[in-house]
């Protein structure tokens, strides 16, 4: 029998998501750390990658907590300080990999030593192929032993491991509602999403590195997991991506809360700009009745029949790190020709000004950064002194002003 037991001593070199609550790594958290960091000091960003790949097993897994020393443990109840090496993480290192490489070959950032980079890259490229390989053998969700639709590829499908009844914690979107009961059978869009993010990330520095053949089959994957996105997750009844489960007659249905996960390929860079699904994603966000609202994108519906229940993590309120990633994917669609150009403009100016005045106001009033927002209020909640990945406001404020500076909170008969 198999008994947990501390293992180390290890070190880490990382920024954290506020010190007198969370004074330790968190995989999940350091992605969107360390994408204002790169504006800053993309040399530092470097070290920190290498830092947390130090981490990484034999077989490619980075524990998701990284709770070194006492006052780290001291901060974290018993039952949590066991991790197991089968479970995941959002690996939003990627980005931040994604980032690195649109900074150095930016024409507007000569200066800085690309050689130096491109050394670094091509040293911890073994290890990002490494980890990539650990969660395509670990998280694979299963398209054989159920009755699925047919699907472009047979092998992408991804389901967290390390489900209870009511959380997923492995996911990050700890308490988000999933489908009840749990089934092995399950499939995750937002892990499927990840997964995607991580395919294109790899296929990028494959070409920067002039790895012709693994460019190719990283793209084939990418391309492969976009496909199977539509296929598997896209629910025509409810004109949204869902997560799947299996009936009594092990029949495969789509369980659809919508929500963050609802527009998780939308937020990771799976839809071009051309397709057919993305009006009414659009759609979705936009709704005030379900996810839009004068502070930000909400992570659960209004509409949902579990808004704000229960605990209340993450069925309702405004994180800044997945409004983030709204904002900028609005922005990528306003720069880009297209038949939802128009309306993401709007949309883009719209979510950019309220988030901005979101987390200033509440500054002026308390004081501090916050861990997420009320969706009804906007006043700051949960975590306090959280400038972890509540600091992504900076990457908002810098952002594009495409509203000819006439300020951008319209209202939502515009969008």
């Amino acid at each position: 029998m198999n008994r947990a037991q501390l293992e180390g001593p290890y070190e880490l070199f990382t920024s954290i998501p506020s010190r007198p609550f969370f004074p330790r790594g968190f995989l999940w958290d350091e992605g969107f750390h360390l994408l204002p960091i790169v504006d800053w000091d993309p040399e530092l960003v470097m070290q920190i990658v290498s830092s947390w790949f130090g981490t990484m097993d034999e077989e490619g897994w980075i524990a998701r907590e990284q709770i070194l020393g006492p006052e780290a443990r001291s901060k974290v109840p018993q039952e949590f300080q066991v991790q197991y090496p089968h479970y995941a993480n959002p690996p939003t290192l990627y980005m931040a990999i994604e980032a690195l490489l649109h900074k150095y070959q930016s024409t507007d950032n000569t200066p800085h030593n690309t050689d130096h980079f491109k050394t670094w890259l091509t040293q911890i490229y073994p290890l990002l192929q490494r980890n990539f390989d650990w969660y395509r053998r670990t998280q694979p969700g299963d398209l054989k032993t159920y009755d699925r639709p047919k699907a472009f590829s047979t092998k992408e499908a991804y389901r967290w491991r390390g489900r209870s009844d009511r959380h997923i914690l492995t996911s990050g979107l700890d308490d988000y509602p999933r489908a009840q009961p749990p089934h092995p059978g399950e499939l995750h869009t937002d892990l499927i999403s990840w997964m995607g993010m991580m395919a294109r990330s790899l296929a990028s520095v494959a070409a920067y590195l002039d790895e012709a053949e693994d460019a190719a089959r990283y793209g084939k994957i990418l391309e492969a997991i976009r496909r199977n996105i539509d296929d598997l997750h896209w629910s025509a009844k409810d004109a949204a991506y869902c997560d799947v489960t299996v009936d009594d007659y092990e029949d495969s249905v789509h369980v659809c809360h919508q929500g963050y996960i609802s527009i998780f390929p939308f937020m990771t860079g799976m839809l071009a700009p051309e397709s057919g699904k993305l009006g009414a994603v659009l759609d979705l966000i936009a709704d005030e009745e379900e996810l839009w609202s004068p502070f930000g994108v909400r992570s659960l519906s209004k509409r949902d029949a579990l808004f704000g229940t229960e605990e209340d993590y993450w069925r309702g309120p405004v994180w800044m790190n997945m409004n983030y990633l709204v904002v900028r994917e609005l922005l990528n669609l306003a720069q880009s020709s297209g038949p939802h150009q128009a309306k993401a403009t709007k949309m883009y100016s719209a979510l950019r000004k309220n988030l901005v005045d979101t987390v200033y106001k509440s500054w002026v009033e308390t004081g501090f950064a916050w861990e997420q927002y009320n969706g009804e209020t906007g006043k700051g909640q949960r975590t306090q002194h959280f400038t972890g990945w509540t600091s992504l406001v900076v990457k908002v404020m810098g952002m594009p002003d495409l509203n000819g500076g006439k300020g951008g909170g319209r209202g939502h008969e515009e969008l």
